[in-house]
């Protein structure tokens, strides 16, 4: 497994033609079995990986202190760099869950770009993709959803990579028994309050009984999700992306070319906008809701003027037109 782990982590930050000593890595590393796993193999490269812990403030019961010590306690017996950040998310607007994730990217780009790393590792495994595509099917995602996590995300000038999308979680759990590593149990995975913890305690639970490796079985599912949305991610970029009237940050059409497109299209173009002029930054800020909602105005027959707020960026659906730029703060 940790051979198959190593593959895959070249493999996604660069392949044959980039040195381990040129892919320097930051594990994020919450003290969960997943990532002490990952940490523990990738200490076993030249030169060893960063381990950053997070810390936000969801958190009340002290253990987070003591999540951070186990990660330290990690990082010092694997002869690696420890480095942590503390983030704050309570009391911000929208979803509590989605703000403290964007909020720990964000953080650990952060750390990435000052030690010099070019590649962000997550333990994510094939539980943790299944539980994904749960919740999106649940919210009514398209075909972009229920592709789940991608394996690999650029974040301005870092990669995300996800290594352990094919190994599941009870093969993390007994490796690291068997080899001795310790992990921590975060106490909030247990708050059912959660959507992903109530998937993960009642509908994974039940999925196991019908068929215990439904996680396996569902990578297949998902592989072909990612490869349809890559074909509609490729039309997009080759047809309404380039017939756009563009200037450094705005991109606009005539209303009549987008109304005649799928509502898929009208999709993936916004994402497509924020790929290639943000470089993918406030990607996970977009929501179906949002995305519904001018995707409706650009479809309608109504000639007034609707502006919609679709997570980093802004897009105007005028009579005629239909104009996309980049959301600027409110002025103070």
């Amino acid at each position: 497994m940790a051979a198959r782990i190593l593959r895959r982590w070249r493999a996604l930050s660069g392949g044959r033609t980039v040195r381990d000593r040129d892919r320097r890595t930051v594990v994020a590393c919450s003290g969960g079995a997943d990532s002490v796993l990952l940490a523990a193999v990738l200490a076993g490269v030249e030169p060893k990986p960063i381990l950053a812990h997070v810390v936000h403030d969801i958190r009340e019961d002290g253990s987070a202190q003591s999540d951070r010590d186990a990660v330290k306690v990690l990082a010092d017996k694997l002869g690696c760099e420890f480095v942590e950040r503390s983030v704050r998310v309570k009391g911000l607007g929208g979803n509590l869950e989605e703000n403290a994730r964007e909020a720990r990217y964000a953080a650990l780009c952060e750390i990435s770009v000052e030690v010099g790393a070019c590649v962000i590792v997550t333990g994510h495994h094939s539980d943790d993709q299944l539980e994904t595509v749960l919740m999106h099917l649940i919210r009514g995602a398209g075909i972009r959803g229920m592709g789940g996590m991608s394996a690999k995300r650029e974040m301005g000038s870092v990669s995300i990579v996800r290594p352990m999308l094919d190994v599941t979680r009870d093969e993390v759990e007994q490796l690291c028994t068997e080899v001795g590593l310790d992990w921590v149990h975060d106490l909030t995975n247990d708050d059912v309050g959660y959507l992903r913890n109530r998937i993960r305690h009642s509908v994974m639970t039940v999925l196991r009984e019908i068929e215990p490796e439904v996680s396996k079985r569902a990578a297949g599912f998902v592989r072909s999700c990612q490869e349809a949305n890559e074909l509609v991610e490729e039309a997009v970029s080759d047809g309404l992306a380039l017939r756009a009237k563009r200037d450094a940050e705005t991109w606009s059409w005539a209303r009549d070319d987008l109304r005649e497109q799928p509502r898929a299209a009208l999709a993936e173009l916004i994402f497509v906008y924020v790929r290639d002029v943000l470089d993918g930054v406030g990607a996970d800020s977009i929501n179906r809701r949002s995305i519904e909602a001018y995707v409706r105005a650009v479809k309608s027959e109504d000639t007034d003027p609707h502006t919609h707020r679709v997570g980093p960026i802004v897009v105007d659906v005028q009579a005629r037109n239909v104009v996309i730029s980049v959301a600027r703060p409110a002025a103070s």
